[in-house]
């Protein structure tokens, strides 16, 4: 995982005007690698993605993102009664170069939202308006894995918006339905 600063202005206001905010913060995994846990930007306890109250305002997500720096970040929380989702692609991205696989590339280009650089930089975040069109949730896909949700989950954000995708948040269900049948059909 890279030093990654938040750049809060790039995040579209249709995400930073929910009360959905989450911060976050590593956590070593028994193989060496990191979990991300959220955490209630308010009191620095464990958040939970099914629990509104243990969410935060972007500002207060962002403060508290602010204040420890290190290992840590903000995310959005998918809701039961929002209009987003959030499709999540991992292995994709040259750290280096920055160039997305054109695998990846493909669904960036098919979804046409805003779509964001992750915290390891190797992948990247696509934020839509729509809902899952089944309960499959992640699958290894070309030399990446995808993941899709659109409740009771929460995406690390990190404003490095990737270049030539909108601004802002579509809808755009029948994207969304292609890739999901796409990518799980290939899953299985």
């Amino acid at each position: 995982m890279i030093d990654i600063y938040v750049q809060g202005k790039s995040i579209p206001s249709q995400l930073r005007d929910k009360p959905q905010w989450v911060g976050w913060q590593t956590e070593r995994k028994d193989d060496g690698g990191l979990n991300k846990i959220p955490k209630n930007a308010q009191t620095g306890l464990a958040a939970k993605t099914n629990d509104p109250t243990s969410w935060s305002t972007f500002e207060q997500a962002l403060d508290y993102h602010q204040k420890r720096q290190k290992e840590t970040g903000i995310g959005f929380v998918f809701g039961q009664h929002d209009p987003f989702l959030g499709i999540d692609l991992d292995g994709c991205r040259d750290i280096q170069t920055g160039e997305v696989q054109s695998w990846a590339q493909q669904i960036v280009d098919q979804c046409a939202s805003y779509t964001e650089v992750s915290p390891s930089a190797t992948g990247v975040k696509i934020f839509l308006q729509g809902q899952m069109p089944g309960s499959k949730h992640k699958a290894s896909y070309h030399s990446g894995a995808v993941e899709i949700y659109d409740q009771k989950r929460f995406f690390t954000v990190t404003g490095h918006h990737l270049k030539q995708t909108p601004a802002e948040v579509v809808p755009n269900q029948a994207a969304i339905d292609q890739i999901y049948n796409r990518v799980f059909a290939t899953a299985e």
